[in-house]
């Protein structure tokens, strides 16, 4: 991380993500997230963590929570979303 930086912490509300189709969840839980970044950070770039794109991707879409909290890492052109919590790899 060159330059300055600054961190967000928001949670993201996931719960109508449950009304699509199993088969569709995992990528319809992406899009909502990056839905709700480009939102909140207008014309910057959104970068989902790999951390993050595990966490959506490993719970099959039965088990994802109604509500997930998310770090935001602001750079001058892109945010980087992330796990609270999770190390940088």
């Amino acid at each position: 991380m060159s330059g300055k930086s600054k961190e967000a912490v928001f949670s993201i509300n996931l719960s109508r993500v449950k009304n699509a189709p199993f088969p569709d969840r995992r990528e319809v839980a992406i899009r909502k997230i990056r839905e709700k970044a480009s939102k909140a950070f207008k014309g910057k770039r959104i970068v989902i963590g790999s951390d993050l794109n595990e966490y959506v991707h490993s719970n099959l879409g039965r088990v994802l929570k109604g509500r997930l909290r998310v770090l935001a890492i602001v750079e001058e052109d892109e945010v980087l979303l992330r796990l609270p919590g999770s190390e940088q790899r």
